[in-house]
């Protein structure tokens, strides 16, 4: 094993070439990716050469295979950062897997790091693509730390303790250089074939070192609060199994509840999702469906009795008690409320449109959607009283430029550093933290950061993501411009210990704060919208137009159903949030269409409320009414337009407001006018008060009679006969009744001579 200290910065390359390439103009970013990978041939082929000659254990370290049977992980580093001084001790713990299918006997860990740091944010990137099989650093033989043997599948935790005085370098003199050196861990040990000298498994990860006077440099760490909310057609919340574990302590939001409540956590700035907060009302109450229910009170001594006609409304069922998962849920929301919401009202808060909206979908399929995001999102914050920033900002980092000029602009854009090319030169090695875009400021979050730190292993674990943030950091404060660090914290971030996280943050040289004060006083250099980068990638992943297309039918009919809800004015409001929240960058890819469910459940429901009438009836003339009955089938009262539609012969009347309690029906009356002869088909349907129809008509068909002259001068002398004939009748029998007044004598002769003239 060749001497630790033998062996240079930068991959290899010795000291002048490192000098040189660090003094080199920045070039784009291809044209760097191509110069490294270059170097790396010519001095790999170098080494090759050379190795045929002199067999070099080095170079054989060098030469590990793409995968390696012994797995290693650090997962805690303490402190973060290399004490400026001499003393001290550095502890590293983690484990070792052994992924091969045969055991490994005698395996031994060697903590290693490099002899000279790296100073510049594109010698970060560069390391943080490099190869994990790239030598990076020497190991510190004295520190190992032994494991013993291994069966396949077993893990075994480690703990190594290195001591500062360890950390030297070349010359072999305890390192002061300013910057980020690497430090890591190699798994040595004898496999199937045999022992050697190379590592079987390595962790690597960066270790920052600045003077003790080193002024702090400002930083702003920005953590989402962003979640793809799921709702069933009837409102409710789902699965709640999700949101369960969402909550739980190992829970993406129950851990940013952990953060948010550690030593440390205000200073970061929370980049907030407002619908995420609502749905956690939503579940605090139990998640209960859709509510279309009175949100009013009836005024002192009305009893809203229905119309004579209507049917008794039933009384109201009592609420079911929720099951236990949706219980146990139902705590925990209420239980991250309560916690998180004084955090989030002494916190920097920065509001994104409500639901999420995905910006570069709205802004080239439905602008005006924006707005109402943003509305509801300021409307939300203010609720809870929760002082906040409006932002826009994709979870990337990266907007097309229609997204760019959409709203306000004064609201800031959160935009990631790579979407801004190199070849603008900015004057500093490292990017600005804001730029001007036509009059609008956009803040540029470091990409490189947001990736976290250098394979193998997961990137954005908590050591690995933490340590680069203290390295972006640390050049940054060697910089002679000083730019402030801003780093947005990945979507899906869910830190396994949240307090180590937040306060290994904490450095003398690292100033926390909230977006607005890292980025206050900052001059902010003019680029073009037209060269800020939106990959084709990214546009392709966009929500579709169909998806903008349901949302708006689902407003629209969230809309109609409050206009009838006689006395619910909640429900459009509601409707409008459920469909922003289908439009999120979150719901991208999703499958099926929510907002197409959701409008089918409504549509069921305006369905319940339709019109009865009579097949077909005659007018005795050209006017005359009709009955017809509005049935409402919801369990809330409605009030409802009637409208009729007919041909030209005929003029129809309908109320324009009829009430209509719960379970109920009211008949009304329409009036037709100015029939002509003939039959009429009329058609009648409900509508809200806007005018938009509710389900299905009934068809009526009339039938008008009009009579001519001739017909009532017929009746006219029918009527004259009959009172006429009437009136002979009535004479006749009052002469009958005078003759029955004379004596029986006088009487009898009368009679009898009748007879004997018969």
């Amino acid at each position: 094993m060749p001497d630790r200290r033998a062996r240079p910065r930068h991959f290899g390359m010795d000291a002048a070439t490192a000098v040189i390439l660090a003094s080199m103009p920045r070039p784009r970013a291809a044209l760097r990716r191509a110069r490294t990978a270059a170097l790396i041939a010519v001095i790999g082929g170098l080494l090759s050469v050379f190795a045929g000659l002199v067999p070099s254990p080095a170079y054989a370290a060098r030469k590990v295979g793409e995968t390696t049977p012994l797995t290693v992980t650090i997962d805690s580093l303490s402190p973060s950062a290399i004490a400026p001084r001499r003393k001290g001790t550095i502890t590293v713990t983690g484990t070792v897997t052994n992924t091969d299918d045969a055991p490994w006997v005698g395996v031994a860990l060697y903590p290693f790091a490099s002899a000279s740091p790296m100073t510049t944010t594109a010698e970060l990137a560069e390391a943080a693509r490099s190869e994990e099989t790239v030598e990076v650093g020497d190991r510190i033989l004295a520190d190992k730390v032994d494991v013993g043997d291994l069966e396949p599948g077993q893990t075994a935790r480690y703990t190594i303790v290195v001591p500062r005085r360890d950390l030297v370098d070349s010359s072999g003199v305890p390192v002061t250089a300013p910057g980020v050196y690497w430090f890591g861990v190699h798994a040595l040990g004898s496999g199937p074939e045999g022992n050697d000298d190379r590592a079987h498994g390595r962790a690597r990860t960066f270790l920052p070192l600045l003077p003790a006077n080193t002024p702090p440099v400002r930083a702003a760490v920005i953590a989402p609060l962003r979640v793809h909310i799921v709702r069933s057609p009837d409102g409710r919340l789902a699965p709640i199994d999700a949101w369960q574990r969402l909550l739980s302590s190992t829970g993406r939001l129950g851990r940013a509840r952990a953060t948010g409540t550690s030593v440390g956590g205000s200073t970061l700035s929370w980049l907030v999702d407002p619908a995420v907060l609502d749905a956690l009302r939503q579940l605090a109450a139990g998640n209960p469906p859709r509510d279309i229910s009175p949100t009013d009170k009836p005024a002192d001594g009305a009893t809203g009795s229905p119309s004579p006609t209507a049917a008794p409304s039933p009384s109201a069922s009592p609420t079911p008690e929720p099951d236990p998962e949706t219980a146990t849920v139902a705590a925990l929301a209420s239980s991250w409320l309560d916690a998180m919401v004084p955090v989030l009202q002494r916190s920097e808060v920065l509001a994104l449109p409500y639901g999420d909206l995905d910006l570069s979908a709205a802004a080239s399929r439905d602008p005006d959607i924006y707005e109402t995001a943003r509305t509801r999102s300021i409307s939300l914050v203010e609720d809870l009283d929760i002082p906040a920033t409006q932002v826009n900002a994709a979870p990337r980092g990266l907007q097309s430029q229609a997204a760019l000029r959409m709203g306000d602009p004064a609201t800031p854009t959160v935009l990631s550093s790579a979407a801004l090319p190199d070849e603008l030169g900015w004057g500093t090695e490292s990017t600005p933290a804001v730029v001007d875009a036509n009059g609008r400021r956009l803040v540029v979050s470091s990409a490189g950061a947001g990736e976290g730190g250098p394979g193998p292993g997961d990137p954005q674990a908590d050591v690995p993501l933490r340590q680069r943030i203290l390295a972006e950091a640390a050049v940054r404060a060697i910089d002679p411009a000083r730019p402030p660090l801003v780093v947005t914290l990945p979507q899906r971030w869910n830190p396994e210990n949240p307090t180590a996280f937040v306060t290994g943050l904490a450095q003398p040289w690292l100033e926390l704060a909230g977006l607005s004060a890292a980025v206050s006083g900052q001059v902010a250099p003019a680029v073009d919208p037209a060269d800020v980068d939106y990959p084709t990638a990214a546009s392709r992943d966009e929500q579709p137009a169909g998806r903008f297309t349901s949302a708006e039918a689902l407003i629209r009919t969230g809309r109609t159903l409050q206009r009838v809800l006689t006395r619910n004015d909640t429900v459009a409001s509601e409707v409008v949030d459920e469909a922003l929240t289908n439009l999120s960058y979150s719901a991208r890819g999703s499958v099926g269409d929510a907002s197409a469910a959701s409008r089918g459940w409504m549509l069921a429901q305006l369905g319940q409320i339709r019109i009865e009438g009579p097949d077909g009836l005659t007018l005795s003339g050209s006017s005359g009414r009709f009955p017809a009955t509005v049935v409402n089938g919801l369990d809330q009262p409605v009030t409802v337009a009637i409208r009729a539609a007919s041909d030209p012969g005929i003029d129809i009347r309908a109320p324009k407001s009829v009430q209509v309690a719960a379970n109920s029906r009211v008949t009304v009356s329409i009036n037709a006018r100015g029939a002509r002869a003939g039959v009429h088909n009329v058609a009648l349907q409900v509508y809200d008060s806007d005018r938009t129809p509710l389900g299905g008509s009934v068809q009526v068909s009339l039938r008008a009679a009009q009579v001519s002259n001739i017909i009532w001068l017929f009746l006219g002398v029918g009527g004259a006969l009959l009172f006429g004939a009437i009136g002979v009748r009535v004479v006749r029998r009052l002469r009958a009744s005078r003759g029955g007044d004379r004596p029986p004598a006088e009487a009898a002769p009368a009679e009898a001579r009748a007879h004997a003239g018969e």
